[in-house]
């Protein structure tokens, strides 16, 4: 069994590190001083302080120091004060896994440090930003920061501050499987950090290092390393340092086959997590936790720690580790042989992929957006340019006519009118550029949603479709290479082979989907038609009828995700009648309303009072998905006659 291990830190560089023995001390000489009613600019480094040491030891009072950090310095107009505590602000928040108020709170500090032009800031800011963009996988982002960070630190030839950039360079490195680089740039921040005799460095380094050691597979060598840095972080007082190390140990322990000392390492991490308030640590920890679980075939509480870690991941919306946690239910109900349960924990995997791939598509629309709307506004800049030069074109005509004698009026008139002619061409050339560049604009922000869009569809098509067709034709070949083979082993293969082939179709629908930017009803009605047909070729006895109001233009567009979530309430509408209804007819309506749309799905088969039964994922799923068009979904119902669904939707 593999395991995913994130175990290279990423140093997010403050201004102040002490050993945990002298933390409590110089904090409680720090409140002495606060305790003081000056308020000048020391009581902002007073401050800054404070809110630097609790960053590693409570991370609660950190946030209520550095606010009244920022608001003194704002106050007191002290520059300097204003972009460090908003910097040790943007630390409390990466460390609290709130990656955006993060960014905002570093961009903030920047755009400060600008207009000191402090080299030490800049590169103390833009190292701690490229820390938030590693963890949120943005690496080339995060590459292009942290070697502008580099070279302000050799600028200053900060030792300490050239060692954190290489380790982070390092760490971009690993995260990109590019390992010569990796380890080239670890080694060179290890050997500064030595030097400088830095411990909360030497914890990035021996952690780094561990993560080789074990990509390398010389685990024994790997937990040394994570040793190392516990040793370190337990001096520094650093409880979110301690709950990593822990982590990497336990990992590395599963691999070495020593599950017992791995359940143990574990356990301390989750405490820990608990303790430093590192909601995102916390749940990685537990999905970890499962998966060492599930290697002792201990499928009961490693299933309770998977459920644990997906409620806390749908909590905070961490959509890949609530993937990661749906993956491990899903492998435990197929070891169980579970099918049914496993077939629905991966359609909601597939329902998080399709969420994340449309959250990256808004993120790139935004940016895209944001683009045309700078444009935009130098367009208007450029417009009111011309707009003054024909103002003061006029006036200077005005004082021609008035100062000038009779005899020169027609001549100066003459001339103002060839100039003003000029000025009104030079009007007329600037707007016609200006209108070209919105076009360009427009055109540059389609062509790379376009792109990006081919790009994720094909990587799917030609990664995840291959893969699962390999999976297909080998289980026919196991079924063909053993004739003898037991009939319920047979049909057990058979089943796989089934629902993998369902995934492909499920899979090819949405990279349809993602290759356009809008579906037409026509595009609709043929897709449930194709669906429809299958579903009659695999049953016997059900009429299907289609019927699409005649009102609606068949060349009527969607938007690609509307589309796509119409398609996947009728699929798993018409699937759930098909499983559990035994009906003789399904009938699909697509009608005009005043509101909007309406859609319609019969049939006359067994029915079910809502109430009486377990809500399943299917229904939950077509209620989140009627949501996302803004709509609402009604179930009606009765034991013997039948189920009707309606689904309401605003005009799109």
């Amino acid at each position: 069994m593999k395991f995913k291990i994130s175990v290279l830190l990423i140093c997010c560089l403050g201004i102040y590190s002490i050993q945990a023995q002298e933390l409590q001390k110089n904090i409680d000489s720090l409140l002495a001083q606060y305790a003081k009613p000056k308020q000048d600019t020391t009581r902002v480094r007073l401050l800054e302080k404070l809110s630097s040491h609790y960053n590693v030891a409570a991370l609660d009072s950190a946030k209520a120091f550095a606010v009244e950090g920022v608001a003194l310095a704002e106050k007191l107009k002290d520059v300097s004060g204003r972009w460090r505590l908003r910097n040790v602000l943007g630390t409390y928040y990466e460390r609290k896994a709130e990656y955006d108020s993060a960014l905002a709170q570093y961009n903030d500090a920047l755009k400060i440090i600008d207009s000191l032009n402090s080299t030490r800031g800049y590169a103390i800011v833009l190292n701690n930003k490229a820390t938030v963009f590693i963890r949120q996988a943005k690496y080339q982002e995060a590459l292009e920061l942290l070697f502008r960070a580099l070279e302000a630190e050799q600028d200053l030839e900060n030792r300490e501050g050239i060692a954190q950039a290489y380790n982070n360079i390092g760490v971009v490195y690993y995260y990109t499987q590019n390992f010569d680089k990796t380890t080239e740039y670890l080694t060179k921040a290890l050997e500064i950090q030595e030097e400088l005799g830095k411990l909360d460095g030497l914890i990035l380094g021996y952690n780094n290092v561990g993560a080789i050691r074990d990509y390398q597979q010389k685990y024994k060598e790997a937990i040394g390393s994570y040793q190392k840095a516990l040793a370190i972080s337990e001096q520094l007082g650093d409880v979110k340092q301690e709950a990593i190390a822990w982590s990497n140990i336990a990992l590395a322990q599963v691999k070495l086959g020593q599950l017992n000392l791995a359940e143990s390492s574990i356990t301390k991490a989750l405490e820990l997590r608990d303790k430093a308030s590192d909601p995102q640590g916390k749940v990685q920890s537990q999905i970890t936790f499962g998966r060492v679980l599930q290697a002792q075939e201990r499928n009961a509480l490693a299933k309770s720690y998977f459920e644990m870690g997906l409620k806390a991941a749908q909590e905070n919306e961490l959509l890949l580790l609530e993937r990661e946690a749906l993956t491990g239910l899903a492998e435990l109900a197929t070891a169980n042989r579970n099918y049914q349960e496993a077939n629905t924990y991966l359609s909601q995997v597939i329902v998080v992929k399709d969420s994340i791939t449309n959250k990256e598509n808004a993120q790139a629309m935004a940016e895209m957006e944001a683009k045309y709307q700078t444009q935009q506004k130098e367009n208007q800049i450029l417009a009111q340019r011309a707009e003054l030069a024909e103002a003061e074109l006029i006036n200077r005509r005005r004082t021609a006519l008035f100062a000038g004698s009779l005899g020169l009026a027609f001549l100066f008139g003459l001339i103002g009118f060839l100039v003003y002619k000029q000025q009104r061409l030079k009007n007329q050339q600037l707007q016609k550029e200006a209108e070209l560049r919105t076009a360009l604009a427009k055109i540059e922000t389609q062509n790379r949603l376009q792109e990006q869009r081919l790009r994720i569809s094909r990587d799917l098509h030609d990664n995840i479709g291959a893969q699962l067709t390999f999976i297909i034709s080998s289980l026919d070949n196991l079924k063909y290479g053993f004739k003898e083979m037991e009939t319920k082993l047979k049909d057990r293969l058979t089943g796989i082979s089934s629902f993998t082939s369902q995934t492909i179709y499920e899979l090819r629908d949405t990279i349809w989907a993602m290759n356009k930017d809008s579906i037409s009803l026509e595009d609709l009605k043929t897709r449930i038609t194709n669906f429809m047909d299958q579903a009659k070729a695999s049953t016997q006895g059900i009429t299907f009828n289609f019927n699409l109001d005649q009102d609606l233009a068949a060349d009527h567009s969607f938007k690609a995700l509307v589309g796509m979530n119409l398609y996947r309430i009728i699929q798993e509408s018409v699937n759930n009648s098909l499983k559990y209804a035994d009906p003789d007819t399904i009938s699909l309506d697509f009608k005009k309303t005043a509101a909007g749309f309406e859609l319609q799905i019969a049939d006359n088969g067994k029915g079910f009072n809502e109430s009486e039964i377990e809500a399943g994922n299917g229904l939950s799923n077509m209620r989140k998905r009627a949501k996302e068009l803004q709509g609402s979904l009604q179930i009606n119902s009765e034991a013997g006659q039948g189920t009707t669904l309606i689904l309401s939707i605003p005009e799109q």
